[in-house]
């Protein structure tokens, strides 16, 4: 066990800077019937519970890939975009920051469709479209936020969502790495929670320009349900992994929650504190939660997130995702959340599956966007207040402000038939096609390679 210790420590330490330390590593004996649904606490995990035993899967799949990538993990995951070239680079982040002039809205360039399985319209339940609008099924509606200078993310994104015959549309996100000053929130006319600072204990670092990007990319899809009247969406990171039958049981599971109130339910989540109580089988009233890889949001939800000026006292999404349900409160995971809930309104009614449906995949906490792991992401506290070139201030694109809603981007048929979408943006579409070509080089050297031995 020693030989493991080195890799622990370095996944520990990575895991403060992104997603935080699981829960998991606190474990004492519970009986399976008071699992997660003791009195307000820090969560206690049981082997049999089904989450316990997804996140202990992930966990141990993540200390092996710390074993196996140990040189690279000890630099934190540094990464440097070093599959795109200088001319690629300079191009990704010019778009990223006429991506950033355009918040809060998806326009057509920046959401591309992507249509896998049946040319049917995409639904998660078997009931007919008027129930699975009641039970929340987002069916065409899946959206996956993707950073443009990710291009190898992207391409795992649509390899993986093929695999699974899943159809969805792709979201540019908001970049962090595009805020250069702290005049550009003021120009977008956001702001982080007054008196946020370093956040809390389990958390304690000030706001990232990474967490702001974050933030705004989720917006931009809520901005975009009121605006396009979307019943229900579905919205995914693009570190996510969909776990064995996911069409299938998030139906199932969507249907065990047939009746109740709630505006937005987590299909993947890594729980702080415990449950609240067991809605049925498989869906539970959560308790404080991490982790926005995945989850369902409602219109109603949608709409008060809006109305509540979210943007107008940012905290890390999942934080302010689980306060606003009236999480934390006691203070077991974050003593800061009861002054917080004073400012955020408890405007979300949360459910959550039981196990998750939605993972990140195991290695992809090395490449975070959103804290201190990487080159690029800053505080935003140490941004310079305003550019010193009158060229270099934010500009907002005129269309991100009016009222008039976009019409759906138009669909692209492949010729392969195996999916369409909208035409990215070229220095996305460079970056992506770099990608690919590197994959075949080392594809056909691994061939090569193979037929000579």
């Amino acid at each position: 066990m020693a030989a493991l210790q080195p890799a622990r420590v370095a996944y520990r330490l990575a895991l403060d800077g992104r997603r935080r330390v699981p829960t998991f590593f606190q474990t004492k004996p519970v009986s399976s019937q008071a699992l997660a649904f003791a009195a307000p606490g820090l969560r206690v995990f049981d082997p049999e519970d089904p989450t316990t035993a997804l996140h202990q899967r992930y966990h141990d799949g993540t200390i092996q890939y710390t074993m196996d990538n140990m040189e690279w993990v000890e630099r934190k995951g540094y990464s440097k975009d070093e599959h795109l070239t200088e001319e690629q680079k300079i191009n990704v982040r010019g778009e990223a920051r006429q991506r950033l002039s355009r918040f809060p809205r998806l326009l057509p360039q920046d959401i591309r469709h992507h249509g896998y399985g049946s040319k049917q319209p995409q639904r998660f339940s078997p009931s007919t479209s008027s129930d699975s609008d009641s039970l929340g099924d987002p069916g065409d509606n899946v959206f996956v936020i993707s950073l443009g200078r990710r291009p190898e993310k992207l391409k795992r994104v649509l390899e993986h969502l093929q695999e699974k015959q899943l159809s969805a549309h792709v979201v540019t996100a908001v970049d962090g790495d595009a805020i250069k000053y702290q005049s550009d929130l003021e120009e977008l006319g956001v702001r982080i929670l007054p008196g946020y600072e370093s956040g809390y204990s389990n958390h304690n670092m000030p706001f990232t320009t990474g967490e702001v990007g974050c933030f705004l990319s989720h917006y931009t899809i809520w901005h975009y349900m009121v605006e396009q009247g979307i019943s229900s969406a579905l919205i995914l990171e693009d570190d996510f992994e969909l776990q064995e039958d996911f069409q299938q049981r998030l139906g199932d599971y969507l249907s065990e929650a047939q009746g109740l109130d709630w505006n937005l339910m987590y299909v993947g989540r890594s729980p702080m504190e415990n449950d609240v109580s067991r809605i049925s089988e498989h869906v539970v009233e959560p308790g404080y939660t991490l982790w926005t890889v995945g989850y369902i949001l409602r219109l109603e939800g949608a709409v008060a997130l809006l109305d509540s000026a979210a943007e107008q006292h940012m905290v890390p999404l999942d934080d302010f995702f689980s306060v606003s349900m009236g999480r934390g409160k006691d203070g077991s995971y974050n003593e800061r959340a009861e002054e917080w809930s004073h400012t955020l309104p408890p405007i979300l009614r949360g459910l959550g599956t039981n196990p998750p449906l939605v993972m990140p995949y195991v290695g992809s906490m090395f490449l975070s966007d959103t804290a201190m792991l990487r080159e690029g992401t800053r505080y935003v506290s140490s941004l310079p207040l305003k550019a010193s070139l009158e060229g270099d201030a934010l500009s907002m694109d005129p269309q991100s402000q009016s009222e008039e809603p976009e019409a759906e981007p138009a669909d692209e048929v492949r010729d392969d038939g195996q999916g369409s979408w909208t035409p990215m943006p070229q220095a996305w579409r460079e970056a992506l096609d770099s990608i690919e070509a590197l994959y075949a080089r080392a594809a056909a050297a691994q061939a090569r390679t193979g037929g000579a031995r």
